[in-house]
C-alpha cells in the first residue's frame, strides 16, 4: 500500500483575521464563527464531550489521547480539560493535539477566554504557556505536567501527515465545510484513520453528507445526533477498520510502552538527566535520577542562541523547535539578546532560514555593522544576524521529585527490568533505565551506543580591560564571547570553546586539565572580529571549564530506545542488498532508553529531546514531526553501517 508521507520543510502559517459580533469573534478570511453565541462552552460539552461519551470514555484509562482539528479559541480544549481533571485521577495523564493553520494572537484568546468566567484559571494558565506563532510542533505542558497540550501551526493536511500518535477520540472543529473545504478532504479522513487508535471516537459540528460519506469511506461509523442551540443535527461515530500501517521501517519501530507508573533509573546529573527526569515526571513515571555528584561537571553560565539552518533538513527544524521549546522552561532570566558574526556571504542564507522558519524579528533579524556595533557596545567589523531572545545566563533549575548522589558503574537485565550497580557496593532494581551520562553513557550496555563520541571543550576566563568592559552581550563568531559575568567566581569575559575528540578509553580523565594551546586557538578566532581584545587577552592566566560532551556525526541527539547491538547485526546482516520483505522487529535492549548526543548546546536541545524520550517511553503523541523522530533514533548510525558491503563495514559505526 502507498503511503502519503509527509513533505519536508515548514510549511506556511495564515494570519488570523478577526470581526467581533456581540462577543463572539468571527474569521474575517472564512466568514464563520469560532463558536455559537447562545453558548460556546455548552456548545463545547454538548457536540464534543457528549458526542464522544465524557466523561465516562476516560474512566480506567490511566492514558488518553484526544486529537482536535481546529484549535481556535482553545474552548474545546479548556472544556475537556475542566471535565477531565474533575472526573480523572490525580495519576492519570490527557494528551491533546490540536492542529490550527491560523493561530489567534494571545491578546484575541483573552478576549475570547472572559466570556467564560468558569474557566479563568484554565484560561490564563493556557495563554501562559501559549507558544509563540511558529509554524511546526509545539508542546506544552500544564497542569502540574498531567496535561501534555501539542499545537501544530500550519495546513492541517500537513501537519496530520508529519504527525505520529495513537488517538483515541477526534474532535472535528474547523470552520463550515462549504467555508474551509480544506480541513474536510478524504485526504485528511485518512489521516484521521491512520492515527486512530482501534474503536476510537470522533464528534463534529457539522452534520453535511460529504463529511458523514468521507468519513465512512475512511473506516468511521457515522450516526446523527441532535445538535446545539436549534441546529438539527451534529454527528458522532467510532472507527471501525482494521489499523492502518504508518509505513515506518523495523529498525526504527517504536517499541512497546512502559506501563503507568514504572519506576525509571535515569542515569546522568547534567541537564539531560534531569530534563529527562522531569519529563518522565510529567508522563506519570516514577523517575530517580542518579548524578555523581561532580559539582564541575557543568558550566556556571550558558549561552542559548539560536543555531539556524535551513527548514527543509530535520537539523534545521529540530534546532529551531529546540530553541523555542527551551526559551519556554521555567528558572530563565529575562533574555538579554546575542549577536552572531558570520562571514557576510553566510548572512543572506541565515535571513532566508529565518524566514522559511516563519520567524519574526522577535526571534531573529539582520543587522548591519553600525547597528552591531551599537548593540554589542564595541566596533564590529561587519554586520550579522541579532537574537533577541538569545540569553547568556546560568542553567536553567530544573528540579526532580528524587536524585540520589551515586555513581553507576554497570547494569544487568534482572526480571521484570535492569538492576543498576553502584560505586561502593550495592544494587538496584528499576523497571526501565534510561543513559543520560553523556559519553559515558555507552559504557554501561552491552554494545555500547554504536555511533556516540566524546569530545572535550574548554571555556576559558579572561579579565576585564577598558576595551573590553564596553561589551554588552555575547557575540559569536564560530566561537563566542561574553559581557562580564560572575562565572569562575570573578567577574570576568567568557571565551569558548574548543571542540577536540577525546578517547575515554586511551586518554581517561586528563580532559579534566586545561590546555594553553585551546586558549591560544580560541584567541586566533577572537582575533578576526575584535583584534584588539585577543592581543590584550595574550597573556592573561590560563583559567577557566573544562569538560567532556556526547557528540554524534550529524549533530542531532540520540534519543530513543537503546539498540541490541547484537541483535540488529544478526536481524538485518542483509540489508546492504537494498530488499524490501518482512524484516524482524527491531530487537531492541529491554526497557532501556538513552538521551545523549547533545554536543556543545545540550542546554537548548535537553527540553526537546526529553519530551521526545518519555512521549516515546509512554506511547504519547510524538512533539516532532516523524522524520525529525526517525533521524533522531538511536539506531540510525548502526543501520546505515549495515547498509554498506560487508567489505565497507570495517570502521565501527
Amino acid at each position: 500500500m502507498t503511503q502519503e508521507m509527509p513533505s519536508p520543510g515548514v510549511p506556511p502559517l495564515g494570519r488570523a483575521r478577526l470581526d467581533w459580533r456581540d462577543g463572539v469573534p468571527c474569521s474575517a478570511d472564512f466568514r464563520d464563527i469560532y463558536f455559537s453565541p447562545k453558548g460556546g462552552l455548552d456548545e463545547a460539552r454538548h457536540v464534543f464531550l457528549d458526542g464522544i461519551g465524557g466523561p465516562e470514555v476516560w474512566q480506567g484509562r490511566p492514558r488518553f489521547t484526544v486529537g482536535e482539528l481546529g484549535f481556535g479559541t482553545g474552548l474545546n480544549v479548556l472544556a475537556l480539560w475542566d471535565s477531565w481533571r474533575r472526573t480523572a485521577p490525580a495519576v492519570a495523564r490527557l494528551h491533546v493535539v490540536s492542529v490550527e493553520g491560523f493561530p489567534l494572537e494571545p491578546g484575541d484568546l483573552a478576549d475570547a477566554h472572559a466570556g467564560f468566567p468558569e474557566l479563568g484559571p484554565l484560561a490564563a494558565e493556557l495563554r501562559a504557556a501559549y507558544p509563540r506563532r511558529v509554524p511546526g510542533f509545539h508542546r506544552l505542558r500544564l497542569d502540574g505536567g498531567r496535561v501534555a497540550l501539542t499545537l501544530l501551526f500550519g495546513p492541517v493536511g500537513e501537519m496530520l501527515k508529519k504527525l505520529t500518535a495513537r488517538i483515541d477520540v477526534w474532535f472535528l472543529d474547523g470552520f463550515a465545510p462549504r467555508r474551509n473545504p480544506e480541513m474536510w478532504t478524504d485526504g485528511v479522513f485518512r489521516q484521521l484513520a491512520r492515527l486512530s487508535a482501534p474503536g476510537a471516537r470522533v464528534a463534529t459540528f457539522s452534520a453535511a453528507g460529504t463529511v458523514r460519506r468521507g468519513l465512512a469511506a475512511a473506516g468511521f461509523v457515522m450516526a446523527k445526533r441532535p445538535g446545539f442551540a436549534g441546529k438539527l443535527e451534529c454527528l458522532a461515530g467510532r472507527f471501525d477498520a482494521a489499523p492502518v500501517d504508518d509505513g515506518d521501517v523495523p529498525w526504527y519501530a517504536a517499541p512497546p510502552p512502559l506501563g503507568p507508573g514504572a519506576a525509571v533509573a535515569v542515569i546522568g546529573g547534567g541537564i539531560a538527566g534531569r530534563a529527562a527526569a522531569r519529563a518522565l515526571a510529567g508522563e506519570g513515571f516514577h523517575p530517580v535520577l542518579f548524578d555523581a555528584g561532580d559539582a564541575a561537571a557543568q558550566p556556571e553560565r550558558v549561552l542559548m542562541s539560536p543555531r539556524l539552518a535551513g527548514p527543509d533538513d530535520v537539523y534545521g527544524r529540530f534546532m529551531a523547535q529546540a530553541f523555542l521549546q527551551a526559551e519556554g522552561q521555567g528558572g530563565l532570566p529575562p533574555a538579554s539578546g546575542a549577536l552572531h558574526l558570520p562571514a557576510a556571504a553566510e548572512v543572506p542564507r541565515l535571513q532566508d532560514f529565518a524566514a522559511r522558519l516563519g520567524w519574526d524579528g522577535g526571534l531573529a533579524q539582520s543587522v548591519d555593522a553600525k547597528t552591531a556595533s551599537d548593540l554589542a557596545g564595541i566596533k564590529t567589523p561587519r554586520g550579522g544576524m541579532w537574537y533577541p531572545a538569545a540569553r547568556f545566563a546560568g542553567p536553567a533549575t530544573v528540579l526532580v521529585s528524587a536524585m540520589r548522589t551515586a555513581r553507576v558503574t554497570g547494569l544487568s537485565l534482572a526480571d521484570p527490568g535492569w538492576r543498576v550497580a553502584f560505586e561502593g557496593g550495592g544494587t538496584e532494581t528499576f523497571d526501565a533505565v534510561v543513559l543520560a551520562a553523556g559519553p559515558w553513557s555507552g559504557t554501561l550496555v552491552p554494545g555500547g551506543i554504536p555511533g556516540l563520541r566524546a569530545n572535550r571543550g574548554q571555556l576559558c576566563h579572561l579579565p576585564a580591560t577598558a576595551a573590553s568592559a564596553r561589551l554588552r552581550l555575547p557575540v559569536s563568531f564560530g566561537g563566542h564571547i561574553t559581557p562580564l559575568t560572575g562565572a569562575g567566581g570573578g567577574a570576568v569575559h567568557v571565551l569558548g570553546s574548543s571542540y577536540r575528540r577525546w578517547d575515554l578509553a586511551d586518554q581517561g580523565d586528563g580532559w579534566r586539565g586545561l590546555d594553553a594551546g585551546d586558549m591560544t586557538s580560541a584567541l586566533d578566532g577572537l582575533a578576526k572580529v575584535f583584534p584588539d581584545l585577543a592581543g590584550a587577552w595574550r597573556k592573561a592566566p590560563l583559567k577557566g571549564w573544562a569538560g567532556l560532551r556526547a557528540t554524534t556525526a550529524d549533530h542531532l541527539p540520540f534519543v530513543g530506545p537503546l539498540a541490541d547491538v547484537a541483535g540488529y547485526q544478526a536481524a538485518y546482516a542483509d540489508l546492504h542488498h537494498g530488499r524490501r520483505g518482512n524484516w524482524p522487529a527491531a530487537p531492541y535492549l529491554r526497557n532501556a532508553f538513552v538521551l545523549s548526543g547533545l554536543g556543545s548546546r545540550g542546554y537548548q536541545t535537553a527540553f526537546l529531546g526529553a519530551e521526545i524520550l518519555a512521549s516515546t517511553m509512554a506511547g504519547a503523541p510524538s512533539p516532532v514531526d516523524r522524520a525529525v523522530a526517525t533521524a533522531m533514533h538511536p539506531a540510525r548510525m548502526l543501520i546505515r553501517h549495515l547498509r554498506r558491503p560487508p567489505a565497507q563495514r570495517q570502521r565501527e559505526p
